[in-house]
């Protein structure tokens, strides 16, 4: 036995943890790193249980091809010459728009996957799909309409106060702008030095526990409840007015458009007291000079999201909760180059309008990548771009799209579908070709990913590879998958900005060198095993540049979907009860049921309801019902849960079987996506469904 410090990358959280091995190099143990800085100790029940995963009996270790109604063994050499020759006749014949490729999340834990599978995407021509755009597209549009600041928001590590709006960073481990690393000491830490926490969700999910108020609102009423805010903040002038005048515009519009907001009108509308939010605005505007807003897939799921994210960004806005001239970076950059940080706003792009529209529904594209709802449409929709080619990396659009049997269909369409995928997901089941990687322990790393998106302190950690591939497996990494193709298509592919050598393919040690360019050696990043956080030169926030632009708190768009939002109503007739989406500790979206622990735990996903609403149904826990929306009906067996809004269910997401494969909810759950619909009940811009806060009811 011998044992290795790593990090974990099922998720973002990257927890450090340390790696038991036996003599034939088989990992049996995995437990969190006490030395690892950041998480000291912390891992969650995923990364511990991963050895399940590594030697899980249903892992795939050789290429495979589909043939007739079932995978068999092909030569990795010739898997990629007929995938290659395949992708080259698609584009001859329809167009470089017929091929595509998705990115799941979980190829965003790998640091080099993302920049490969961009570069591929370029080389080819291909369009690009991904996970963000099924779940968080919002964040995109606000950006766009609303700007950015270009220093980042308040850090929370100096927060007085904080909102977590649909965001449950204990379970998900992750969140755009609080410490993922160990988040419950994180959040003990931040409460013991004075933070106050804000938390709006209509369940009194686990960070709501920590709140000093809790505004439990009725599922996608989010628009008003930040609408609410935004009216109170005005009136009784709780905003930052200097930096609202030198770096805002449309704040008398923004003034205008929520004072119908009243604290009645809201409380009514949202479910909550009017002096709840009357004191959270309070808590947040007038009693603490910093802090943000986080936002999760509640409010970016549910109705109007691009609305209730515009607006809660306002309220950072409005209150000018952003790094100052002088003010210290927190994280100048380990890994990658630092870049300046100024005081100033990157004014509204609006790059949307300026791209091509889908030729589905008129989507728009968002920071270059097409909208993932529409992704079945494309495919099955004669005509000229019509999708022919899809290659998935990281993901399983299929369990992720709502109304699966739409999904499946369009899958079955397509002329050619490539898994990169170590297990048989049912993305996988569906593909002609599947390509096993190495999973996490097989492969080195860095902790590139993290410092991109969320690390708000100077850390970085590498992991070698810790093990070899099982012996006999043959096993195709994403670096020389997607090399190797371009290479046979007589491409060549950039990464990270930059051209590789199309004559030798690139180890992924040398794909880590690239993506480093930052104050600290690669070699010394290396040296700390456990992960360090690093001294390196300090950073201060730099005045603003002659380009500086002004947050647009209120365009015309936004306004016209406020307008629209007062007048709708959630509710539908008989469909009384409201499902909202929920995460499991034990799993991560589509992956790790199977895992031995996770099934004695979890072995489906039931439907969380109220004691109160069970009752009033002559129903009791552990009871088999179903559940109906207007888009379909699926089987389940019922949890009460008081932590839930009375009217409100949940259900953990992207379990269940095919939709032609036989029902077994008691071992496979089921699926909530065969409740949702993909073209009814979308928000207009970027086709997103609604998938959270959906009306259903239960037949018994």
């Amino acid at each position: 036995m011998r044992e290795e410090a790593s990090y974990c990358r099922i998720c973002l959280g990257y927890c450090g943890v340390t790696v038991t091995i036996d003599d034939a190099d088989r990992v049996v143990s995995v437990r969190g790193d006490h030395g690892n800085p950041l998480t000291q100790g912390y891992a969650c029940i995923k990364g511990l249980e991963s050895p399940d995963f590594q030697n899980h009996p249903g892992r795939l270790l050789h290429p495979l091809k589909r043939v007739g109604d079932k995978h068999v063994r092909i030569d990795l050499e010739q898997a990629l010459d007929e995938i290659a020759a395949q992708l080259s006749g698609i584009s001859t014949e329809s167009g470089p728009e017929a091929l595509s490729v998705y990115r799941g999340t979980g190829a965003m834990a790998a640091a080099e996957i993302g920049p490969l599978m961009m570069g591929f995407s370029k080389a080819l021509g291909a369009q690009f799909f991904s996970s963000m755009t099924i779940d968080q597209s919002a964040k995109w549009v606000t950006a766009e309409r609303l700007g950015m600041w270009a220093a980042g928001k308040d850090p929370f590590e100096n927060a007085d106060v904080w909102i977590f709006a649909g965001s449950n960073p204990l379970v998900s481990l992750w969140s755009w702008s609080t410490p993922v690393q160990n988040p419950v000491r994180r959040i003990k830490e931040a409460k013991a030095r004075g933070m106050r926490i804000i938390v709006i969700d209509p369940r009194a999910c686990e960070i709501a526990k920590f709140a000093d108020i809790h505004l439990q609102i009725n599922p996608g009423e989010d628009a008003a409840v930040a609408a609410g805010l935004l009216h109170v903040i005005l009136a009784n002038g709780w905003g930052d007015e200097s930096f609202c005048r030198d770096n805002v515009i449309g704040l008398e519009a923004l003034r205008a458009a929520v004072a119908p907001f009243t604290p009645s009108w809201v409380a009514a509308r949202a479910g909550i007291s009017t002096g709840d939010l009357i004191a959270a605005a309070e808590m947040f505007a007038r009693n603490a000079s910093s802090g943000s807003i986080n936002t999760g897939t509640g409010p970016n799921m549910a109705s109007f999201p691009n609305l209730a994210e515009h607006l809660y960004e306002c309220i950072g806005v409005v209150c000018g909760r952003f790094p100052r001239e002088g003010d210290p970076v927190t994280n100048p950059g380990v890994i990658r180059a630092r870049r300046p940080r100024r005081a100033e706003v990157i004014g509204p792009s609006r790059a949307f309008e300026k791209k091509p529209r889908s030729r589905v529904r008129g989507a728009v594209r968002l920071m270059g990548e097409a909208a993932t709802p529409t992704l079945p449409e494309e495919i099955l929709t004669p005509g000229p771009g019509r999708v022919r080619a899809l290659i998935v990396c990281g993901g399983n659009p299929v369990a992720a799209l709502p109304d699966p049997a739409t999904a499946v269909k369009s899958f079955r369409a397509l002329d050619l579908l490539v898994a990169l995928e170590p297990m048989m997901t049912a993305t996988a089941k569906l593909a002609h070709y599947i390509l096993p990687p190495p999973v996490m322990f097989e492969r080195p790393d860095i902790t590139w990913t993290l410092e991109w998106v969320n690390l708000s302190q100077p850390y970085a950690q590498y992991t070698p590879a810790l093990v070899p591939p099982p012996p006999g497996a043959e096993l195709c990494s994403e670096g020389y998958a997607f090399w190797s193709l371009v290479k046979r298509m007589n491409k060549t592919l950039r990464f990270n900005g930059r051209p590789l050598d199309m004559t030798v393919p690139p180890l992924e040690e040398d794909l880590i060198a690239a993506l480093t360019d930052g104050d600290v050696p690669l070699t010394e990043i290396k040296a700390a095993r456990h992960g360090k956080i690093f001294e390196v030169a300090p950073q201060i926030v730099e005045g603003p540049g002659p380009s500086a632009g002004r947050f647009d708190v209120m365009p015309e768009d936004v306004a016209a979907e406020l307008s629209e939002y007062a007048g709708a109503s959630s509710m539908s007739g008989e469909f009384d009860l409201q499902l909202i989406a929920r995460r499991m500790r034990e799993v991560s979206n589509s992956t790790l049921h199977d895992l031995p622990a996770v099934r004695a735990r979890v072995p489906f996903n039931p439907l969380h309801v109220h004691p109160e609403d069970l009752s009033s149904r002559g129903l009791k826990d552990g009871d088999w019902i179903s559940v109906v929306s207007h888009h379909g009906k699926i089987t389940a067996v019922v949890a009460a849960d008081a932590s839930l809004k009375r009217g409100v269910v949940s259900m953990a997401h992207n379990w269940g079987s095919m939709p032609d494969e036989p029902d077994d909810y008691g071992r496979h759950g089921a699926s909530t996506a065969a409740l949702l619909s993909l073209t009814e009940d979308t928000e207009p811009l970027q086709a997103m469904p609604r998938m959270s806060g959906v009306p259903v009811r239960i037949e018994h």
